[in-house]
């Protein structure tokens, strides 16, 4: 699934092309991938491109806004006369002809443009919605990691109730958004804290070196363009990204931690895999 920075940077990709581009036609092939009225949404041109937390949103000259999750596998590929672009689950997709079969939504844009929407697994979806409403979710989300409402004062009071363990509870989008899987794996071992530690157990001074920590990660994943792993495709410009080669434990179980030496190790915490160092994250 797409991350924050994975999503931080489709967005920066497209906030470069989409701007003034004016919606001419919508096609929605799937009814579970888009939600609203392409008629509404048929005519009005694209202001802007922002983000919060893992949801894309293109602000319009109308009334409304367009919403966008990716959730598993989607794909958000723009297309013009002298470009493809952008970005999502790794695929022949990001090279091959569109629309392609995992193709849920067209736009034809203006200057020859187009943008297309595919999703394998039909989990993401773009929802039309007026923008006082998407304001409202936005206001009413969790703080990005990144974001300066993100201090260390925040953290010690959202956790201090918290007896889940530290990994679950930072990546709750109830507490902060953007710290997803891979993230907080690499995360807790540059702080060196187990993933098991109950959340209301790391003192101020381990908060402030986690939080550095989170807010490091994110910046390197986001400057790298994402992490891409299926290897066909980590080479295709304009869609990989590269914090792969920078993975401090997550899917590197069996191999020496980078900090310590120690062995890398993999278990289930949350339903989810978590990798961690055996030496300098035991307790």
């Amino acid at each position: 699934m797409p991350e924050l920075p994975e999503v931080e940077t489709i967005r920066r990709r497209l906030a470069r092309v989409l701007p003034g581009k004016k919606i001419l036609q919508v096609e929605a092939l799937h009814p579970k991938s888009f939600l609203g009225s392409e008629a509404q949404l048929t005519g009005s041109t694209i202001t802007d491109v922002d983000r919060r937390a893992k949801i894309l949103r293109f602000k319009l000259d109308s009334d409304y806004s367009l919403l966008t999750h990716l959730k598993m596998t989607g794909q958000l590929i723009y297309v013009d006369k002298d470009q493809r672009l952008g970005g999502g689950h790794p695929t022949a997709d990001w090279v091959q002809a569109l629309p392609s079969r995992h193709t849920r939504i067209t736009y034809q844009l203006s200057d020859q443009a187009s943008l297309f929407f595919n999703d394998q697994r039909i989990f993401g979806w773009m929802k039309l919605l007026p923008t006082e409403e998407a304001d409202q979710l936005f206001t009413d989300m969790a703080p990005d990691i990144n974001h300066q409402a993100v201090t260390v004062d925040y953290l010690q009071q959202a956790l201090k109730r918290r007896t889940q363990s530290i990994k679950q509870a930072i990546m709750n989008n109830d507490i902060v958004c953007g710290v997803g899987n891979i993230y907080a794996c690499d995360a807790l071992n540059i702080a060196k804290i187990s993933p098991h530690r109950p959340a209301n157990s790391l003192d101020k001074i381990e908060l402030t070196t986690l939080l550095e920590a989170m807010q490091q990660v994110i910046k390197e994943g986001i400057d790298l363009g994402g992490t891409t792993f299926d290897g066909k495709y980590v080479d295709i410009s304009g869609f990989a990204g590269g914090y792969q080669h920078k993975l401090r434990v997550y899917g590197r179980e069996g191999e020496q931690c980078h900090q310590c030496g120690g062995t890398i190790v993999k278990e289930k915490l949350g339903g989810r895999g978590t990798y961690f160092c055996s030496m300098c994250q035991a307790t």
